[in-house]
């Protein structure tokens, strides 16, 4: 069974915000646990409306997440978020390879202010929140449950199976960070890939997840992003590299979704093939992406202009 006490901190935090009603757990999880919202304030979704789970950790996640969230909020007719499924690298029977993926560039306390940022975002929301192991039967029923459509995911530590996979019959999307098109960065040091390619720009890659790392059937790429200073070299702080590669983000959640809920209201009952983001993403935000590195804020928000007309 998953020792709750592993996760006392996040316990004792969430008891303080009065943000959760109930935790949960099975014998089966090997660690983590389920958290539900006190208040759910969201109308009950439609028959029609786009049902998705949200996979989201560090900054990129918590901008997807917030991207997300946004847009369920202008229009609740149209999307639905079931669950958030975020990573707990603080617990030190989670299985996320904290010590190879981003997370290891960030300090304890950074890393735990991320988590609690996401995860209050969560419940603040009414979404109830899941920290734990994706590999057992236990969550898996928890999710048929929730019966999510669709499937998106930014920054995650776990490797996600073919039963995880088949739940969602409109897909599982990740949206990676490096030019997979061009056969560049897959795993989890993007990083490392454009330093030793000694590259300017990089893009953000969508496709849809399989078994294998990266490997799934790319929907489309964003616009390039300038990875450069304005001196033109290359940060040597990986987070400043990653800071950046906020920078057009929310716009490729935006249009990801925006596309998937028309997909879903065509009757579609199988994965998209392809969106053109190159069309999508105006001039003024191609732009904006090929400015050099400049300093970042440590919390980032969607762009407003995305629903300036709503």
């Amino acid at each position: 069974m998953s020792d709750l006490s592993k996760d006392f901190w996040l316990n004792r935090w969430l008891k303080g915000l009065r943000l959760a009603d109930h935790v949960y757990n099975d014998a089966s999880i090997r660690w983590g646990e389920l958290i539900e919202p006190s208040v759910d304030p969201r109308p009950h979704p439609f028959n029609d409306t786009l049902r998705i789970a949200v996979i989201a950790s560090l900054p990129v996640g918590f901008l997807t997440l917030k991207t997300l969230l946004t847009y369920a909020r202008h229009f609740p007719a149209q999307l639905h978020i079931s669950c958030l499924l975020t990573d707990d690298p603080l617990n030190q029977d989670a299985r996320i390879s904290a010590r190879k993926r981003i997370w290891h560039l960030y300090p304890q306390d950074l890393q735990r202010e991320l988590e609690r940022a996401t995860i209050r975002t969560a419940l603040t929301a009414g979404i109830p929140v899941y920290t734990g192991d994706i590999k057992q039967d236990w969550f898996r029923e928890t999710l048929r449950d929730l019966k999510p459509d669709a499937v998106l995911c930014c920054g995650f530590g776990q490797l996600i199976d073919k039963p995880f996979l088949r739940i969602p019959n409109l897909g599982v999307y990740n949206f990676h960070p490096s030019d997979l098109a061009s056969g560049h960065g897959a795993g989890p040091a993007p990083h490392e890939d454009v330093k030793q390619r000694n590259a300017h720009t990089t893009r953000w890659t969508v496709h849809l997840m399989n078994e294998e790392i990266d490997a799934g059937h790319i929907i489309g790429t964003s616009p390039p992003i300038n990875i450069r200073r304005s001196d033109g070299e290359f940060p040597d702080d990986p987070i400043d590299f990653y800071s950046k590669l906020t920078d057009g983000l929310d716009h490729l959640v935006y249009h990801t979704v925006k596309c998937l809920i028309e997909w879903h209201a065509h009757g579609q009952t199988k994965p998209m093939r392809s969106i053109n983001f190159e069309q999508l993403f105006t001039p003024e935000i191609k732009a904006r992406m090929m400015k050099p590195i400049a300093d970042f804020p440590d919390v980032v928000f969607p762009d407003p202009t995305l629903f300036a007309e709503v």
